[in-house]
């Protein structure tokens, strides 16, 4: 038979389609992997931002708790204040308190820093808050 054509013959893919599909899927790859890489970055970074803000906040509910504003607190008894040391294992804390005013009743100013010892710069803080604490007597 003249002129037919056999079926046989087109069944499956030819090499050239392989490879050309597989080098399309390795520019495809090579195109979202950096975007894979920098969002993985940015997640662990803002794992930790969360821990420190999480921890931060805890000790000022601690402060606040330990210093109502209706009860009567002293200047010198805020000023002594130290962290409650519950923090996650590489965070630690530092409460530092502005100094007594000359008039009472006053609300004082007191920060919470919060720092990762397992840091490069244990030094370098990773959140600060604050929060007005009423005292009524030196």
């Amino acid at each position: 038979m003249t002129g037919t054509r056999d079926d046989d013959l087109d069944d499956g893919f030819g090499l050239i389609e392989v490879v050309v599909a597989m080098l399309l899927f390795a520019v495809i790859a090579m195109a979202i992997l950096p975007l894979a890489i920098q969002a993985t970055t940015l997640s662990a970074g803002n794992r930790e931002a969360v821990a420190a803000n999480a921890a931060a906040s805890a000790e000022l509910a601690a402060l606040r708790t330990d210093f109502p504003d209706g009860g009567a607190n002293s200047c010198g008894s805020l000023s002594e204040a130290t962290p409650t040391g519950e923090l996650a294992e590489p965070l630690a804390a530092t409460i530092t308190v502005e100094p007594c005013p000359a008039d009472f009743p006053a609300a004082l100013t007191v920060t919470v820093d919060v720092r990762d010892t397992a840091a490069s710069d244990p030094t370098a803080v990773l959140v600060t808050m604050a929060t007005k604490i009423v005292v009524t007597a030196p």
